[in-house]
């Protein structure tokens, strides 16, 4: 399954991630990386100098997602911004005689 507008692939199935009870709002495309991150964690007994290596590239992959994202609604934000100019440009006539209430 692969999500539109982002560079990466979803690997984990979802069987894979309910087998390994990953929690729901955890399971995107890093998700192949929290599974072994957890049985690591489990296996050291969630000591936080264990499993450095994985939380590592688990992390990394979280950043690069939302740094994804982020730059995805920068480009929104400015497409946005330069329709509400050319928008308003196009109706930037003002009128050299203003009409009176009377006329």
């Amino acid at each position: 399954m692969e999500v539109p507008g982002s560079s990466k692939k979803m690997i984990a199935t979802q069987e894979e991630m309910s087998a390994a009870k990953i929690a729901l709002g955890s399971r995107d495309m890093c998700a192949h990386l929290l599974i072994p991150l957890n049985k690591c964690r489990q296996a050291e007994f969630y000591l936080p100098w264990k499993c450095e290596d994985e939380r590592h590239v688990y992390e990394k992959c979280e950043y690069e997602l939302v740094m994804e994202r982020m730059l995805a609604m920068k480009k929104i934000r400015e497409e946005e911004a330069l329709a509400k100019q050319n928008k308003l440009q196009g109706n930037a006539a003002v009128p050299l005689i203003p009409k009176t209430a009377n006329a």
